[in-house]
């Protein structure tokens, strides 16, 4: 079984409650759109038997895919505040024989790890919760070792992303809710060259960023906001008769009515890619 090791602990209990379903939602093995992890395990520069760092693990994304990519001669080591997120990330590890990987309840703020003992540090959508994000990547080169690179993905623009924002306001129409702001936690940090910049001003060398804009294709069939909003607002539809899931349901399905383009939704989805030399 897969290693998990105690640490500090920053979740409240709505944090905890939206892990909980996070994780039951998340795949049981391996990725169900791994995409962007292939993506930071290229910029990061990961290969066979090195030993990696993943900060804000969450249910195991890129976590699980890294540790695959090294194989058992390497290791991952994951790092999240939220136990419940992260019990779905060793669940995974555990259905896959994941033995490699080690699982640690901590803060990316102040890593509980010595300097130099990583080849390679990633982060896939975990920076926005920093309110310093120059200060984490300080601690970051800290703990790689010299010369090694670290890659964080963060999600791009509200305006230049389409499943979140659209789902979030309808959510917010429906309990007649203040409208969303387009620059929430999730989507600052998402500037074009923003990122790079804090790699610079955390001592990086050989800097490097890359926007990333796409449309995914969604099916008709079923709800694809589903898995998403009971993420986000699993306990709030608890609260919910079955007559008010379904008027919630309508209410999200107009609101990506315009994204409709026959015989699938068409979403526009971007992120931000940086790295940076130890």
């Amino acid at each position: 079984m897969a290693e998990q090791t105690t640490g500090s602990r920053a979740s409240d209990p709505a944090w905890a409650a939206r892990g909980a379903h996070w994780a039951r939602t998340a795949a049981k093995g391996l990725s169900d759109y791994d995409l962007p992890n292939q993506r930071l395990i290229e910029a990061a520069q990961i290969d066979e038997g090195m030993r990696c760092l993943d900060i804000a693990s969450g249910a195991g994304e890129p976590a699980i895919s890294i540790a695959v990519k090294v194989g058992p001669t390497g290791s991952v080591t994951c790092i999240d505040a939220n136990s419940e997120m992260l019990q779905g990330a060793q669940d995974r590890a555990d259905n896959l024989g994941l033995a490699h990987m080690r699982f640690e309840i901590g803060d990316m703020t102040s890593l509980p790890f010595d300097d130099n003992q990583f080849d390679a540090v990633t982060c896939r959508f975990g920076l926005m919760f920093a309110d310093d994000p120059v200060a984490v990547l300080t601690d970051v080169r800290r703990v790689l070792k010299p010369g090694k690179r670290a890659a964080f993905m963060v999600h791009g623009p509200a305006a230049d992303n389409s499943l979140n924002p659209v789902l979030a306001q309808a959510v917010a129409d429906y309990f007649g809710e203040e409208v969303i702001k387009p620059n929430s936690r999730r989507h600052r940090y998402g500037g074009d060259g923003e990122m790079a910049g804090f790699f610079r001003k955390a001592g990086f060398s050989d800097v490097g960023d890359t926007p990333i804009r796409e449309v995914r294709e969604r099916p008709v069939e079923g709800r694809f906001w589903d898995v998403m909003l009971q993420r986000s607002h699993g306990a709030r539809l608890e609260g919910l008769s079955e007559t008010e899931l379904e008027a919630l349901h309508e209410v999200i399905a107009k609101a990506f009515a315009p994204f409709h383009k026959g015989d699938h939704y068409a979403l526009h989805s971007a992120e931000q890619l940086a790295w940076g030399n130890a």
